[in-house]
C-alpha cells in the first residue's frame, strides 16, 4: 500500500547517462522529470482504478477495458472544457 510520500527509484546506468545528457540541454533534474510525468499520468491511474473499483462492483462482471476507456473519454473532455473555459495567453 502506498502510505509514503517519498519514492526512490534505482535507474539502469544507461538511464542515468541519458537524463545526465537530457540535464546538460534543459536543466531538468531526473527527479523533475520523474516527478511531471507521474502528475501528468494521473488521470490514466485514476481511470484505471475507478474503472476496477466500477467492475468490482458490478454483479453482472462489467468489462474493466470498456469502463476504463469511458472513463479516459470523460477524462479528457472535461480536460478539453476546462483548457476553453480558460484558454491560455501568454
Amino acid at each position: 500500500m502506498a502510505t509514503k510520500s517519498y519514492v526512490q527509484v534505482e535507474l539502469a546506468p544507461e538511464t542515468v547517462e541519458l537524463f545526465d545528457r537530457y540535464h546538460k540541454y534543459t536543466g531538468t533534474s531526473p527527479e523533475l522529470y520523474i516527478s511531471q510525468l507521474v502528475e501528468k499520468t494521473l488521470p490514466t491511474v485514476q481511470a484505471m482504478v475507478d474503472a476496477m473499483d466500477e467492475a468490482s462492483n458490478d454483479p453482472d462482471g462489467a468489462d474493466v477495458m470498456e469502463i476504463f476507456g469511458r472513463k479516459m473519454a470523460e477524462a479528457a473532455l472535461e480536460q478539453r472544457q476546462a483548457s476553453q473555459a480558460a484558454p491560455l495567453t501568454v
